[in-house]
């Protein structure tokens, strides 16, 4: 099972959708999580073109103006996909994995730049998922750090830090290892990857 979270910075730019289109085939991807589409609704063309093959199943939250929006889908071939859920700071889906018939719950996050809406966010996303029955995956940017490591700079909130941690602790979380950059927010200088 291969996922791709991913902030395309804009899903209309067609630069950026062939570059989607040619990682989603190339890496076989079977969960795609998108965020800043800066759309309000997908039509079913613009979805069909993301899958490799077969069918995903898919869901949204549209952008609030000229930002935001978040796109998530499933591979039919590999999930049977059970309730949607919507809050404002995510998307999730009860899935069924086919290969090995296990039931869990998948979220999508984007967590607010503006670090005046941290509580909202953090107080819809503990009840979101203590409201679970399976075990849950979380997905996204959370745009706030857990550990000094997460940041480029010193310039570090570290109050916020605090509430962050204090918020995941009972959800009991642990963080996958993952691929790419390591900032998100990059031009690539060989001290920040």
């Amino acid at each position: 099972m291969r996922a791709l979270i991913y902030n395309i910075r804009g899903f209309g730019e067609q630069g950026c959708r062939t570059q989607l289109k040619s990682c989603i085939r190339g890496e076989r991807v079977d969960i795609i999580g998108l965020q800043e589409t800066i759309k309000m609704e997908f039509s079913a063309a613009e979805l069909r073109s993301l899958g490799f093959a077969g069918q995903f199943a898919w869901n949204w939250l549209p952008a609030e103006g000229h930002s935001g929006g978040m796109l998530l889908g499933f591979c039919d071939d590999c999930f049977e996909v059970g309730a949607w859920r919507q809050g404002t700071f995510f998307i999730s889906v009860t899935v069924l994995q086919r290969k090995n018939n296990m039931k869990w719950c998948f979220f999508r996050v984007y967590g607010p730049a503006d670090h005046r809406r941290t509580d909202e966010f953090l107080g819809e996303l503990t009840q979101a998922v203590a409201a679970s029955q399976f075990p849950v995956v979380i997905g996204g940017d959370f745009n706030i750090i857990r550990t000094a490591d997460e940041k480029n700079n010193n310039n570090i909130n570290w109050s916020r830090v605090r509430q962050f941690n204090k918020a995941i602790a009972p959800m009991a979380l642990r963080e996958l290892q993952w691929i790419g950059a390591r900032f998100t927010w990059t031009n690539k200088h060989l001290q920040l990857t």
